[in-house]
């Protein structure tokens, strides 16, 4: 090995593991593996133990979400027609479309396709709107809500 040190012990076990031995000849030839091992140990990639990246912690899942309820976000508007069609083909009579902020035309345009194309006129619909109030402090702020509860009427 060119390099005595523990870095170049190293570099030359990680270029072995990847390059063919005529390159490592080369590197070895030319003067370069010095530089590399130079190079490495300034950005502290031959740390002894690697770093271990933090993450944000798993979103927990609402549970209190009734089984009968879709809540409408940024999905195209067929992926909720989807999931309102194979919600009533178990043979449920009811269900409840939530949306809020920008998402309620969506839930809307969900509502009306569903009634339209699917039932033919169908469904009875009952809206209620309302606000919710977002953040806490300086950063609270109204946001408007709008539910959509369908019934199947045959």
């Amino acid at each position: 090995m060119l390099e005595s040190g523990r870095f170049g012990a190293l570099v030359e076990l990680f270029l072995r593991s990847w390059v063919s031995d005529s390159y490592l000849g080369v590197f070895r030839l030319s003067g370069v593996l010095p530089d590399i091992v130079l190079a490495l140990s300034e950005v502290n990639c031959l740390s002894e133990e690697p770093r271990k990246t933090e993450r944000a912690p798993a979103q927990v899942r609402r549970t209190d979400i009734p089984a009968d309820t879709i809540l409408i976000g940024k999905k195209p508007i067929m992926a909720y027609a989807t999931a309102v069609m194979m919600h009533y083909n178990t043979g449920a009579k009811k269900l409840t479309l939530k949306a809020r902020g920008r998402a309620i035309s969506t839930a809307v345009d969900v509502a009306e396709v569903v009634n339209n194309r699917f039932f033919q006129g169908g469904l009875s619909k009952h809206v209620n709107l309302g606000t919710e109030i977002v953040g806490e402090g300086q950063d609270a702020r109204n946001v408007s809500t709008i539910e959509i509860i369908l019934e199947r009427l045959k």
